[in-house]
């Protein structure tokens, strides 16, 4: 099999979500906030135990060089004035098509199996920014913006075979929630969770508002 269809390493840094109110999340498009992590390690921090036989693959992390552009905060949005507004949708427009432009080529994500082992996968998405596809085994799988019920924080083991005694941290989780099946990754670090998270919402915002018939189909599913 290839490196990217091996399990993950193991073991994964923990972090502590110091507190956030997730943008997108249940209160309506308006309700925009980031989220911040306190850096420190989690005393309690979980670990995943699996048969690793090596390194991850090495991929060049843009993310990480986009620490400098950091996520805006925006838990004060409604006291912002209008030239503000306009300041942070533009930084965050920016980081949002950075991040568009990364995935396209490709970049190998963490995927959180229902058996409770981690794996290596690579993402992209098509050109069109319609679809977010993740290469299993040889095989491409499509999860179309248009079929994203939610993009949330966190895991859901709703689907899973069995629970996993123990798990790498909350605050590295993300999953998107399909028409029939759930997709939990775990990412290297809160920082790029959360720029994941984000940007991802912001693309299915893109795409509802760019294929309003697609929308429409999906609301009433």
């Amino acid at each position: 099999s290839s490196a990217l269809d091996r399990p993950g390493p193991a073991s994964l840094p923990s972090r502590r979500l110091a507190g956030w109110r997730g943008w997108g999340g249940g209160t309506g498009a308006g309700a925009m906030s980031m989220f911040c992590c306190d850096g420190g390690p989690c005393k309690n921090g979980a670990k995943l135990r699996s048969d690793a036989s090596g390194p991850a693959p090495i991929v060049p992390d843009s993310a990480q060089n986009r620490g400098q552009q950091s996520l805006p905060m925006l838990q004060d949005w409604d006291k912002l004035g209008a030239r503000e507004k306009e300041q942070v949708q533009e930084k965050l427009e920016s980081i949002v098509n950075a991040f568009a432009r990364e995935l396209i080529r490709g970049k190998v994500f963490m995927k959180l199996g229902r058996n409770g082992r981690l794996f290596y996968r690579l993402c992209t998405l098509d050109k069109q920014l319609s679809a977010f596809s993740m290469h299993i085994k040889g095989a491409i799988v499509e999860y179309p913006f248009g079929n994203m019920q939610h993009i949330s924080f966190g895991y859901d083991l709703t689907d899973f075979t069995h629970v996993p005694v123990s798990l790498p941290s909350d605050a590295l989780a993300a999953v998107i929630v399909m028409d029939n099946r759930r997709m939990n990754l775990v990412f290297s670090s809160p920082m790029e969770r959360d720029e994941f998270v984000t940007c991802m919402l912001v693309l299915k915002e893109r795409h509802r508002r760019t294929h309003p018939e697609a929308a429409a189909a999906a609301d009433q599913r």
